[in-house]
């Protein structure tokens, strides 16, 4: 449904009435008999009110010469103009005293304005009786009460021809893939008639801003082209991990949004962790059976930060089961576009920049990604607003923080991780090699670049993924990798549904994985002869490792055996693998560590009878296959936190319950039937009986 703010001006006869004695007394009578007025015209309007119920209308301001009117329309089923026909006829003929009405200008407006609208009118008197649930009845109450997410809303409403869009991509400094996408949006072989939604979009960013700035473009390129009804964005942003409890403001959100788009930032909360991502299992499946519902009318923009890809993975790979999605990336451009790109942007916050303003806040080199020049001029013109506009703060004092902690310093967090010691020292070794290599080579001694591509292997919840994190980071620290870039990638995201496509996502991969990790777990899954195009994708890996062995590390990732049997069918991988790493299942007493180390990071103190009964459960957990490991202590802190809350108020009826009680967690809140959790207990060695 697309939202609208209609004018219209109108006269009105005048009724003879005596003349009133006081004006002010007139004046009040004179805005009572309007509020009457529109509030009678309004009685007759409200949710589905006309066009075989394709308009929803209210009368939401008034005065001697104008009529604003709020309208939710159904574009995928009646013309905008028949819409204003319709409003236009519907004012002149629910009073005969109204003459001349005609329509003047219209506004795109969001839900959370047609929200305010509604609410201003209904103060004003203007809203009667029967339409006292209009908000609710259009499905926009969605702003109401705590949600496990953000939402923000704009309209672009603006039209552009190809030149315009393509100019304005070029000032993004564009990838080739949004200009490619560009192409095909303006195509004289579209149809420009409106059918739904062919395509949808994965935009991966290193910062929010660029992905904004992309998704309004192309939901105007779209729009000009009649492939969206309106230019509304819904984006939703900080979702967290318990989204899925609201189930219902999310059917409303992609409901309504039926003939616009809705952006899912897929780098969940604050409070999300690498290894723990498996935690937004029932979100990601919830937002996929929405997008299998509505994707057809519903536009989806996919936006992943490659700083934190959060469920990115896990996201995509199911959506791809039931819609087709087009991969664009933010792209990059020398000192000259940045430098446009810089100005532009100062130019938008009325502000004048220099060369010297450019450099105070990035270094200089041969290229510089959107991400990077969002962030810089964010904290140049922080700081301008200091020295430049509010100049009474140049030289106040203002609270300075000592930044210290795992953020800034990846190889202590690797050192302070439980077990993983075996791992620990080849990681040594690795960043050893890497800075060798790189003094070798500025010294003019090696030519040849040996290899530092690497296989993971080892079960679920085992650390794999945040080892190759913090691996991307602390080689970026250290010199020997010149971006830090850390990609994740899985089938999904590499098997393209066409032929020739496949090799040509591969490529973009390690080209958006430049000076960095590409991460592809479960690497064997790309064989899984389900079709042909997996043989593409190693093929172009192997071609691909070569090509940018200097610039890119590959770590492939997945089971044991299976990863053994993925190598013994790829000769031309396994020759490319410098090192191998084997994460091991955490013992017992391993898990216990981290256990504390999760309760403490979340304000618990653990009481003493709670290590000997997690003990005995996490004995229990390692006799079974996959049973998760580091997820699994986190599952276990989670159900433990669930009936501690259960206890204390069972406990304490209605009673205050004291700070001590709601930071300690007992052993009776530690209960979990293990067995029911997982696969079947490890097989030991012996003879049968």
């Amino acid at each position: 449904m697309v939202f609208y703010e209609f004018l219209y001006s109108y006269t009105r006869r005048e009724i003879v009435e005596e003349a009133e004695e006081n004006v002010s007394k007139a004046r009040k009578n004179k805005r009572n008999e309007f509020a009457d007025f529109v509030s009678d015209l309004n009685s007759q309007l409200g949710p589905e009110c006309g066009l075989e119920g394709n308009i929803s209308m209210l009368i939401v301001a008034v005065n001697e010469s104008e009529l604003t009117v709020l309208a939710g329309c159904s574009l995928e089923n009646v013309s905008l103009k028949k819409c204003k026909d319709f409003v236009s006829k519907k004012i002149a003929d629910s009073d005969k005293a109204i003459e001349n009405v005609s329509f003047k200008s219209q506004k795109e407006i969001c839900p959370y304005e047609v929200n305010e609208l509604y609410r201003k009118a209904n103060r004003q008197d203007l809203i009667p009786w029967q339409c006292r649930n209009f908000t609710d009845e259009l499905l926009i109450d969605y702003f109401h009460g705590a949600n496990n997410f953000n939402v923000k809303e704009k309209c672009i409403s603006k039209k552009m021809t190809y030149k315009q869009a393509v100019k304005k991509a070029e000032e993004l400094m564009a990838d080739d893939t949004l200009i490619e996408e560009l192409k095909r949006i303006y195509s004289n072989d579209n149809s420009r008639k409106y059918c739904g939604n062919p395509v949808h979009y994965k935009i991966i960013v290193g910062d929010y801003q660029a992905a904004e700035s992309i998704s309004e473009l192309l939901i105007s390129a779209l729009w000009s082209n009649n492939r969206v009804l309106g230019t509304r964005i819904e984006k939703l942003t900080s979702i967290g991990e318990r989204a899925y409890r609201n189930e219902d403001e999310l059917d409303k959100i992609f409901q309504v949004a039926q003939g616009n788009a809705v952006s899912i930032d897929m780098s969940g909360d604050d409070g999300m962790h690498g290894v723990y991502a498996s935690a937004y299992e029932q979100v990601t499946e919830q937002l996929n059976s929405f997008v299998k519902e509505y994707g057809l009318y519903t536009l989806c923009f996919f936006i992943e930060n490659t700083s934190n890809p959060g469920f990115s993975n896990a996201m995509i790979s199911k959506a791809v089961e039931n819609i087709s999605i087009i991969e664009l990336k933010e792209g990059a451009g020398d000192y000259d576009k940045s430098f446009r790109f810089f100005q532009k942007l100062a130019k938008e916050h009325d502000s004048v920049v220099m060369e010297e303003d450019f450099y105070s806040v990035l270094s200089k080199k041969k290229l510089y990604t959107v991400a990077e020049v969002y962030k810089a001029f964010n904290t140049w013109y922080g700081r301008s607003l200091k020295e430049r506009i509010y100049k009474a703060y140049k030289a106040c004092d203002v609270v300075k923080v000592d930044k210290k902690g795992p953020e800034s310093e990846p190889y202590k967090e690797l050192k302070e991780m439980i077990g993983l010691s075996e791992i620990k020292n080849v990681v040594d070794q690795i960043i050893d090699s890497g800075k060798a290599r790189k003094l070798r080579s500025k010294m003019g001694l090696d030519t040849y670049s040996n290899s530092m591509h690497m296989i993971f292997t080892g079960n679920p919840g085992s650390a794999k993924t945040s080892v190759a994190r913090l691996l991307a980071q602390i080689l970026k620290k250290e010199g020997v990798l010149e971006s830090g870039n850390y990609v994740e990638v899985g089938r999904a995201d590499l098997i393209a549904r066409y032929v020739g496509w496949t090799a040509k996502t591969v490529c973009e991969k390690f080209r958006e994985a430049n000076g960095g990790i590409l991460f592809i777990d479960e690497a064997y899954s790309l064989v899984d002869g389900s079709n042909s195009f997996g043989d593409e994708a190693i093929n172009t890996i192997v071609q691909e490792m070569e090509n940018h062995r200097e610039d890119v590390i590959v770590i492939f990732a997945g089971y044991p055996e299976k990863m053994k049997e993925f190598l013994d069918k790829n000769e031309g991988l396994r020759s490319r693998i410098a090192f191998h790493l084997d994460f091991p299942d955490y013992k017992a007493d391993e898990m216990w560590q981290i256990l504390k180390l999760m309760a403490e990071k979340r304000g618990f103190k653990l009481s003493e009878d709670v290590e000997p009964k997690s003990m005995e459960i996490f004995k229990e957990a390692c006799a079974h296959e996959e049973f998760g490991n580091g997820r699994f202590v986190r599952n276990l802190l989670e159900q433990a936190e669930m009936r501690q809350s259960q206890r204390l108020f069972r406990e304490n009826k209605g009673k205050k319950i004291s700070k001590e009680k709601i930071m300690q967690l007992k052993a009776e809140d530690f209960e979990t039937v293990v067995g029911n959790q997982f696969k079947e207990k490890k097989q030991g060695i012996g003879f049968a009986v």
